[in-house]
């Protein structure tokens, strides 16, 4: 996976939402909806939630 689709669940596991991510990413708030869509359609998942927990499971975000 891409930095950016790992580092987009990362903050999102922290609770942040997606304009605070966008700003400590130095991305626009579209940006991280489309990196975050890029994580999930690569683990299969379906919401937020999902994403950071299959992540979290894989091994590939702490």
């Amino acid at each position: 996976m891409h930095d950016l689709d790992l580092d987009v669940p990362t903050w999102v596991g922290f609770g942040r939402g997606n304009a605070e991510i966008a700003r400590r990413l130095g991305l626009l708030p579209e940006a991280v909806k489309s990196y975050l869509r890029g994580a999930m359609r690569k683990l299969g998942t379906h919401s937020r939630h999902e994403t950071v927990v299959a992540a979290r499971r894989l091994g590939l975000m702490p």
